[in-house]
């Protein structure tokens, strides 16, 4: 008996023009339709929209988006423009999400925040909120009259599926009735607080960095923002139904502060995403789209730079405050726990005061707080509990001190940054940066 031949054919195939004419479009205007119903909704309706409509706007520009690209439509000459003006909604509609997620929730939030801070807040929420809609509608517009040009925008009397539902299905949860164990609840929270504290440090180096606004990408911004979401989720999950939070109303406003700076790394994150990759191709296919050019791309890296960001180190640094306050009702002392960052300078004539034998012991120093302790120089970080990283930081330091000044970073505890600083001033006469300044 013959085996029977085995033919192979490829996974994929060119389609013809009459195969884009008579299977792709049809296709594409029947997965399309409830996603231009939402365009139009918008355009109609722009400023009255809420957050449960964006939450639907979003998922139906994903599926456009991937129908689009399962199709190879992003090196399509044809609907290359279509699928980019998709994927600038579909960032828009999550940027605009997180926005009015805060806006809706801010009261929930028990943020504390005094009566004029917590306006100037609102406020820049719905001016960003209104720049971030005005930029949607030019997209939206546009990709209508795109979808009308391929005949795939379905009239008003014409109807492929049924009538789009805006509203997201109301849910309701069981009580959050099981007793928590508060065992070990004070060292888990104090580790909390730890990862708390070390994530503001964290980002208030990353704003202080002279080189902030090329650091400002799609990648950075995910890494702060997956942290927030960590700690969101420990509180949830060992925190939040203990009963050291039902008597303490400073860690609910904290866990307030951290979901905050959440929803403002995600809706940065969406701008940023946007701004990285699809910015330039834009810029070049509004030499032929004209309506384009009303988009202030500039803006959007600029909204993120001067109201987001800012925002999160705000809540941040309050959130520090609040950080303070549990450490006192632990019964712990803040200064043994709280972070801050300092820098100071040593002179260059100072160079032969600072090499191994008078600086190692400022290892024994760090050694003696249970939390990380970090010197930072020329952009590189050393733990200042290892000799073997001070062994490598010393020579690095001296390098620098015999031609000038070295600049050096400490970040740690309230306590132990006071107590590293006093030593290195009396062993090779450092000065603190900001006293420099003023001198």
């Amino acid at each position: 008996m013959k085996n029977s031949e085995k033919f192979s054919r490829s996974l994929e195939e060119i389609m013809t023009q009459e195969e884009i004419e008579r299977v792709f479009i049809p296709k594409l205007k029947e997965v399309a339709y409830n996603f231009f119903e939402i365009v139009k909704h918008f355009i109609k309706h722009k400023t009255s929209c809420g957050k449960e409509f964006f939450v639907t706007f979003t998922k139906e520009s994903d599926k456009i988006e991937s129908f689009l690209d399962d199709h190879g439509a992003a090196n399509n000459k044809s609907f290359y423009y279509f699928r980019e003006l998709t994927a600038a909604i579909r960032w828009f509609t999550q940027a605009i999400f997180q926005n009015l997620h805060i806006i809706t929730r801010y009261n929930l939030y028990h943020l504390n925040l005094s009566q004029a801070k917590g306006k100037r807040f609102i406020e820049g929420l719905k001016k960003n909120l209104a720049f971030l809609e005005d930029t949607l509608e030019i997209f939206c517009k546009e990709i209508l009259c795109e979808g009308k040009s391929f005949g795939i925008v379905v009239g008003d009397k014409e109807h492929l599926a049924e009538s789009v539902d805006f509203s997201v299905p109301y849910r309701k949860t069981l009580p959050s009735d099981l007793e928590q164990q508060d065992t070990g609840d004070r060292d888990r929270l104090i580790n909390f607080l730890i990862k708390f504290l070390n994530l503001g440090q964290d980002f208030e180096m990353f704003l202080n960095d002279r080189k902030v606004e090329e650091n400002i990408t799609e990648e950075t911004l995910e890494n702060f923002r997956s942290a927030y979401h960590r700690l969101q989720s420990t509180y949830d999950t060992y925190i939040g139904n203990t009963n050291t939070a039902k008597e303490l109303p400073a860690l609910a406003s904290l866990r307030g502060h951290i979901s905050v700076n959440l929803h403002l790394l995600e809706m940065a994150r969406s701008l940023i995403h946007f701004y990285e990759r699809h910015t330039e191709r834009l810029t070049r296919i509004s030499e032929d789209k004209p309506r384009l050019r009303d988009i202030r791309f500039d803006d959007i890296k600029k909204s993120v730079e001067s109201f987001i960001l800012p925002s999160v180190f705000s809540f941040a640094k309050s959130g520090k405050n609040l950080a303070e306050q549990i450490f006192k009702f632990l019964g712990t002392d803040p200064d043994e726990y709280v972070l801050e960052t300092i820098s100071f300078v040593i002179s260059p004539y100072r160079i032969e005061d600072f090499h191994l034998r008078p600086v190692m012991p400022v290892t024994q120093i760090a050694a003696k707080y249970s939390v990380n302790i970090d010197l930072y120089f020329n952009r590189k970080r050393y733990d200042l509990k290892s000799p073997l990283e001070m062994a490598m930081a010393i020579p690095d330091i001296r390098e620098r001190l015999a031609t000038e000044s070295a600049r050096i970073i400490v970040r740690g505890p309230r306590k132990a940054t006071r107590e590293i600083f006093e030593f290195f001033n009396q062993r090779c006469g450092a000065i603190l940066e900001q006293e420099l300044i003023r001198k």
